[in-house]
């Protein structure tokens, strides 16, 4: 099962291959990825520790505004 650890190394990587596209569609306006944006963020909070690269701009921890 070597692929299930390959998609952990990089949980959220779906995501921002999404946002890239939509990016790249919409000649990089981020109004109008911004549905996909929010889905990134909320990955990168929910499993955050899954995806250190994806999500290193992006706060991974509900809690990490209470530290």
């Amino acid at each position: 099962m070597p692929k299930d650890n390959d998609q952990k190394s990089e949980f959220c990587q779906n995501f921002a291959c999404e946002l890239q596209t939509c990016l790249d569609k919409h000649t990089y306006n981020p109004d109008k990825c911004e549905k996909v944006l929010n889905k990134l963020k909320q990955c990168c909070l929910d499993h955050g520790a899954q995806s250190p690269v994806i999500c290193s701009g992006f706060p991974t921890s509900k809690s990490s505004s209470s530290k």
